[in-house]
């Protein structure tokens, strides 16, 4: 849920410069119980995105390969290989691309009019989630 929450945050601030990147990476700290330190890996797509649930799929598929059932101290998720996003490039055969996209564009104006936490994925307001708690504090975890 964190990973989602996190992507969330950075297709949003990529949508907010008018930028899409190729690459995505994840990293994954370790617990300083843990032995390993954790992981950075990064994958790159065909086709840029600032769309939260292809920058989510991409990290969900490094976790899911990288991961090693270890105590999760930090999580870190970044684009890189930016383009303007008015270049992008859409795709035929993929039905809806352009809606995923406006979409985003949407739920950020909502977020800007109002706040941050006008509108949240439902599982924020799980145990899990912890985007409820960083937008009181205004950001990162205290």
């Amino acid at each position: 849920m964190v990973i989602l929450e996190f992507c969330e945050e950075v297709a949003r601030c990529a949508r907010k410069a008018k930028k899409a990147g190729r690459t995505i990476s994840l990293g994954i700290g370790y617990s300083k119980t843990e032995t390993g330190g954790g992981f950075y890996r990064s994958v790159s797509l065909d086709q840029p995105t600032n769309v939260t649930m292809e920058i989510f799929k991409a990290c969900l598929k490094l976790f899911r390969r990288f991961y090693r059932d270890q105590t999760v101290r930090s999580i870190s998720v970044s684009l890189s290989n930016i383009i303007e996003d008015n270049q992008l490039q859409l795709n035929l055969f993929e039905q809806d691309s352009a809606k995923k996209r406006e979409l985003g564009y949407v739920m950020d104006s909502i977020k800007q009019k109002y706040e941050s936490g006008a509108i949240l994925r439902a599982v924020s307001f799980t145990e899990a989630g912890t985007a409820v708690q960083r937008d009181k504090l205004g950001g990162h975890q205290a």
